[in-house]
């Protein structure tokens, strides 16, 4: 298996930093971890580039990260997509569920289960589900 690339975008850049210096950390060498500043670089990585993991924070119900996510599970893209958010609400819960999100953290998370939900679902290849 190649080494991963994980892309992680939120809102508050610092968050996205101490994700990924983090996972950097916890990995080594064992990942390619970057950050997208902005939900429109992400979504260019994500159609332009290969990314095996995204981890991002919705933070509200009808975000540009909610729309990012409904444009992946629309085109299919093979992409892992990890939900780590700060906004943790049911209602966020239940709108992730309907999208076919099966990963969903609510920060703040321990670091050590931060790092094994992510190569648990590298590793499962777990794929936001399409909407039938």
């Amino acid at each position: 298996m190649q080494t991963p690339h994980i892309l992680i975008v939120d809102n508050d850049p610092m968050a996205a930093l101490v994700t990924q210096h983090g996972l950097q950390r916890l990995l080594n060498q064992g990942a390619q971890i970057e950050t997208a500043a902005s939900t429109s670089a992400a979504r260019a990585r994500c159609l332009g580039d290969h990314v095996d993991l995204l981890i991002i924070d919705p933070s509200t119900e009808n975000s540009a990260e909610t729309a990012l996510l409904k444009e992946i599970q629309r085109t299919q893209l093979d992409i892992a997509v990890l939900v780590l958010t700060a906004y943790d609400t049911p209602r966020l819960r239940s709108q992730m569920r309907s999208l076919g999100i099966q990963h969903y953290l609510a920060k703040p998370v321990e670091l050590r289960d931060l790092g094994e939900t992510v190569q648990r679902v590298v590793h499962a290849g777990a794929r936001i589900l399409p909407k039938v």
